[in-house]
């Protein structure tokens, strides 16, 4: 089960340089004199670009000031409800997880996993969900913790994380999703009118519905917010970035992660739509990654864009000729993408297919790099 988050020092910049350097040379004491032929041999430490470090400790302090935002547009929202507040949340929503999307991708090219991550729960972006564990849904109009008696705490709801259900989510950017933008695509004001504590209950119910609803929404937030600070610890900010810096020493192999990184989002996702393009699968179970606020394909283009810009030139530097066709390949693809509309049911079948043809084109500028990456591997 998840533990306490590890909280952050709130400014990150002037220990940054201490924590690469614990992690990259250990302590500070000369090496013995049996040691020291052998540091002389396996010659002198390659220097990071600062280009790279930037890189990371832009987008890590990003996320954790993207939740930190996510948790004071929420508070305000709860603190006194209205049609403005509660689009202020779900935009803050919004940023905070495309922004975190983005991260994602670095760690996947990395191939480390994110630092919350452990025991095979994730209390930030776990997916998918039953929203039904959390509050009403549509033919259960009493469901969930919303309509339970049991205490709502943040303790209490990290023991309950995906403890009997992986669909079972309390913590993360997704039960968030589902308080902020209810399953049944009501209107604003139907989940306005879901926050109204001060509204009377009905006759003989003991469960203050939207009093509960607030603590669950606020508690959650407060916890996403704790959860993502071990991101911008800087021991795990040196941890991405050395392994980053070796991948940016080998073209070759960063193009096969680079590769992989987006078949598994980008394309994997795709594929999905293209088989349902309903949304839903065979069970019943939305195929996309954050139903209710539908942003899946704005967040496959802002990741795409993020990685062209600044990981394309970090890991494809000295093959300028690889690294223009797949930055052109990626442009494409960012413009396919931008044409699906998620809220058109069934999604254009046409687009899907451009925006697949699109990230094929971009495997196949890297054809040749990557080839020479695989048979590294081997």
């Amino acid at each position: 089960m998840p533990g306490k988050a590890r909280v952050a020092p709130p400014r990150l910049s002037n220990i940054l340089g201490l924590g690469l350097a614990l992690l990259l040379t250990g302590c500070s004491e000369s090496p013995p004199p049996d040691e020291a032929s052998t540091a002389e041999e396996t010659g002198p430490v390659t220097a990071i670009p600062e280009a790279l470090k930037s890189a990371v400790t832009e987008k890590t302090q990003a996320v954790c000031e993207a939740t930190a935002t996510l948790t004071g547009q929420v508070t305000r929202f709860l603190d006194a409800p209205g049609i403005d507040s509660l689009k202020a949340a779900r935009e803050s929503w919004r940023q905070a997880h495309q922004t975190y999307q983005q991260l994602t991708a670095v760690y996947q090219i990395a191939e480390l996993p994110p630092p919350q991550q452990f025991n095979d729960r994730d209390p930030v972006d776990a997916h998918p969900m039953l929203p039904g564990y959390l509050d009403q849904v549509p033919n259960y109009p009493r469901s969930g913790l919303t309509f339970s008696e049991v205490p709502l705490t943040t303790e209490f709801l990290r023991k309950e994380h995906q403890s009997t259900d992986f669909y079972y989510l309390t913590l993360g950017f997704h039960p968030m999703e589902s308080l902020l933008w209810p399953v049944g695509g009501r209107p604003a004001e139907a989940t306005l009118a879901n926050f109204q504590v001060s509204a009377p209950k009905p006759e003989g119910d003991r469960i203050n519905a939207p009093q509960r609803r607030s603590d669950l929404l606020r508690i959650i937030a407060i916890a996403l917010e704790r959860d993502t600070q071990p991101l911008c610890q800087p021991q795990n900010q040196a941890y991405l970035i050395t392994e980053l810096a070796d991948l940016s020493e080998s073209p070759a192999k960063a193009a096969v992660r680079l590769e992989r990184t987006l078949a598994g989002t980008v394309g994997d996702g795709l594929a999905r739509w293209s088989q349902n393009p309903g949304g839903e699968d065979r069970n019943g179970m939305p195929i996309a990654h954050s139903p209710q606020a539908r942003s899946d394909f704005a967040e496959y283009n802002a990741t795409v864009r993020y990685l062209r810009n600044t990981w394309l030139p970090l890991l494809l530097k000295g093959d300028e000729e690889t690294l223009t066709e797949a930055q052109q390949s990626l442009e494409t693809l960012e413009s396919r993408l931008a044409a699906i509309d998620q809220d058109q049911k069934p999604v254009d079948q046409a687009a899907l297919t451009e925006a697949r043809a699109a990230l094929t084109e971009f495997s196949e500028s890297l054809t040749e790099l990557a080839f020479q990456g695989r048979a590294a591997e081997y």
